[in-house]
């Protein structure tokens, strides 16, 4: 029966799709095939093939050695803090505990220093371009929608823009639709390893999930916006990739510190958003409590309420346990109209408990991306610096690229859902 809900979903999501379609009669339908068949073999390659599924293991367990050589950095900065260990004593921040401030600051502040170092030496721009080529050559799509959507499954959403910086000005608008929707859909590889962690303090194994989710959703935002917007006009980098790899640091301790200073500005930004969410989020919740008392006073009318019941039609035809799905449908709402970091949090911390392995993935893989209100407003400030010229088009493409970004995650979770 799981399976079958998941055939339904998929067709809900490409339904959604079509709907908003901009040009139903233009829709190129082999990117839409190839594209999807790319999801597939990928979510086949790590949960079906031992060798591979092994190796994302492994590199799992290597993000969580990030995290304890970030810690030593953190050590320095905040040891002689007394925090509480696990068995509810207190002792040294050294030695003990985990305070979610202190370890995600370094943790991205590291990782963003590290692809720093790699982006120097020139290793994540030919990364980036060799599977860009090849998903360029499955599917036909240009070359400038190939690489920012490839880039942004390592790097932030409007860093990867930056990669395709000289196509931005004479890009289509198909095109960046595209680009937008990608790197909504994706995730930053030190905000991923940042919720691999979390995961893995509250025993749950996230990491090949999340990294399964952040490489199928560069086809799947593809597949999704060329529904919403096909291409009509002709494109400069159609049947081409090429990356600029030359670095714009004068040497590896000039990486380390503009990655340390930019990581520093992203933690600093998840944490004000957590501060100021979760308040607001408090306050409506006292504020809708006090207004179901009014019909009945055993009534606890709450957001998380409202979301279950209003995403629980997605949960449900994504192929989600029975059991699950009223969490699942509470995470994704969370996720989308908050932020993904208050989602992850809720399912880490058990807040919002999700219990069976197949709702674990499916929901792992649909709340790990950037498509929330708040990122569409970062994308079009981020990307209208980089491009000035096409703020008004990067405005207009707001809404639909937090859709696409959107199904698109639905669209990896309900195929990888399917094949276990």
């Amino acid at each position: 029966m799981g399976r079958f809900q998941g055939i339904i979903g998929i067709v809900l999501i490409l339904g959604i799709a079509y709907l908003f379609s901009n040009n139903k009669k233009r829709i190129n339908y082999r990117v839409i095939v190839t594209g999807m068949a790319l999801q597939l073999f990928i979510a086949v390659l790590i949960l079906k093939v031992p060798a591979v599924t092994g190796f994302f293991q492994l590199l799992g367990k290597g993000m969580s050695k990030i995290e304890i050589f970030a810690r030593k950095g953190a050590s320095f900065v905040y040891g002689g803090i007394a925090v509480e260990k696990p068995d509810g004593t207190f002792g040294n921040y050294i030695n003990s505990g985990f305070v979610f401030a202190f370890n995600v600051t370094s943790t991205i502040i590291l990782v963003c220093a590290l692809v720093a170092i790699l982006y120097h030496f020139g290793i994540m721009q030919r990364v980036v371009a060799v599977i860009a080529i090849a998903m360029n050559f499955i599917m036909r799509v240009s070359g400038a929608e190939a690489l920012s959507n490839v880039a942004s499954a390592f790097i932030g959403q409007v860093e990867a823009q930056v990669m395709i910086r000289p196509y931005l000005q004479t890009m289509t608008m198909s095109e960046l639709l595209a680009s937008m929707s990608g790197s909504l859909a994706c995730i930053a590889g030190g905000i991923l390893v940042v919720y691999a962690n979390m995961g893995a303090q509250a025993g749950i194994d996230l990491a090949p999930k999340l990294i399964m989710a952040s490489l199928m959703a560069a086809p799947g935002a593809l597949v999704i916006s060329k529904i919403v917007f096909p291409e009509t006009e002709e494109s400069q980098t159609l049947g081409t990739v090429k990356l600029e790899v030359k670095s714009s640091y004068t040497n590896v301790v000039d990486a380390i510190s503009h990655g340390a200073g930019d990581g520093f500005k992203i933690a600093m930004n998840v944490i004000a958003m957590l501060i100021g969410f979760i308040a607001v989020i408090a306050c409506l919740d006292w504020i809708l409590v006090k207004a179901g008392h009014l019909f009945n006073p055993a009534f606890d009318l709450s957001i998380n309420y409202i979301f279950g019941k209003i995403f629980y039609p997605f949960a449900w035809s994504m192929g989600v346990p029975m059991q699950d799905v009223d969490s699942v449908a509470t995470l994704l709402g969370q996720k989308l109209t908050i932020n993904e970091f208050v989602a992850f949090q809720n399912l880490t911390n058990h807040s919002v408990p999700v219990i069976s392995d197949k709702g674990l993935l499916i929901v792992s893989i649909a709340i790990c991306g950037f498509a929330n209100f708040s990122s569409v407003g970062m994308q079009i400030g981020g990307i209208g610096e980089i491009a000035p010229g096409r703020r008004a088009d990067l405005a207009r493409l707001g809404m639909k690229a937090l859709l696409c970004g959107t199904l698109a995650s639905y669209l990896s979770a309900t195929i990888a859902g399917i094949l276990i």
